[in-house]
């Protein structure tokens, strides 16, 4: 890895990633506008062995950003990619980290190395965790993670790989953005959120491994994304398995086995997803009400929507739309 003497190099101030203490329900923040760039990161120690960073910047030049680790310990690191894209610079091993990905490794690095383009809004989520410290990181349990995995637990190797985020995850994510709750709830809402990250982060590699895998043929790949276009083209009135699976030419087994591979969950659970996504953007649109956007998502009655909203978000549509301060003027 070469690093080019015409890109500035910067260290993020160290402040930001001091530990919190046990008692503070609160996260370590920094809202800064430099010479060199302006955004945000946010930290919260959820538990000793887990992070969570949210991080949003945007850099006036083309810029390389050093991370130094004092501790030595392996860790294990989730990042969620919401908007632009970045590298991470490794010797003989570049990796772009762009919108719409989640990237999962283990490393061993003392020093992290990214490179950002110049004016260009970058929002990650991270997760960071000590693997000994999540259940089923050791022992006979252990043995169900990917080879490459374990040694990269045990210290004896790098560990990366990178895939596109699942609808379930994009959910999980907006929940834990826009979680509803002050205080001591707060934190534990938003630990539970970043468990249930984790979780599905794991189930995805597990899919991964060869024994887990359905024997999907390339066309096949192609008709569970052409399933998946006709979903979202009828969001308001979408077919049946039935229908579904004789418009993609697929028997409706295959179709349920190779969605949830595809997209790591189930026909409807990815309709439900997008349909609850769709409605968090349009409840912010000026005038929006209830009932209309319970049926531009595919909902003949409001209560049904709002109980629906609730359960994902925890929030009920019209608090929602209070919470982020732009409420319809018309909305019921």
């Amino acid at each position: 890895m070469q690093l080019s003497n015409s890109v500035p190099t910067i260290r993020l101030p160290t402040p930001l990633m001091r530990p919190l203490p046990a008692e503070s329900h609160k996260p370590s923040q920094s809202n800064t506008t430099t010479e060199d760039y302006k955004g945000s990161i946010q930290r919260w120690q959820l538990r000793p062995e887990l992070d969570l960073m949210i991080h949003d910047l945007e850099f006036q030049d083309n810029t390389i950003v050093r991370r130094e680790s004092t501790d030595g310990a392996v860790k294990l690191g989730i990042s969620f990619c919401l908007a632009g894209h970045m590298r991470r610079l490794r010797p003989g091993n570049d990796e772009r980290v762009e919108a719409g990905r989640v990237s999962f490794g283990v490393t061993h690095e003392s020093s992290r190395v990214m490179e950002y383009k110049a004016k260009e809004r970058v929002t990650l989520i991270h997760l960071h965790i000590q693997p000994e410290s999540v259940s089923g990181f050791d022992g006979e349990m252990a043995q169900q993670l990917p080879v490459a995995l374990r040694k990269a637990i045990a210290g004896q190797a790098e560990y990366c790989r990178s895939h596109s985020m699942t609808s379930v995850m994009e959910a999980t994510l907006g929940q834990l953005l826009h979680c509803p709750y002050q205080g001591l709830t707060q934190r534990l809402y938003i630990e539970s959120k970043a468990l249930e990250l984790i979780s599905l982060c794991l189930d995805h590699l597990l899919l991964d491994i060869p024994s887990h895998k359905s024997s999907l043929k390339g066309d096949e790949i192609d008709r569970i994304f052409y399933a998946k276009d006709i979903l979202l083209s009828r969001i308001t009135n979408p077919p049946t398995l039935l229908e579904l699976s004789r418009l993609i030419g697929l028997n409706d087994r295959k179709l349920k086995q190779g969605f949830r591979q595809v997209f790591g969950t189930t026909v409807f659970g990815y309709l439900y997803s997008h349909r609850m996504q769709q409605a968090q953007q349009l409840l912010l649109m000026p005038a929006a009400t209830i009932a209309g956007v319970a049926q531009l998502v595919g909902y003949r009655s409001p209560e049904a929507f709002s109980v629906a909203f609730r359960r994902t978000f925890d929030i009920s549509p019209k608090a929602y739309q209070l919470t982020h301060g732009r409420a319809g003027k018309k909305s019921v």
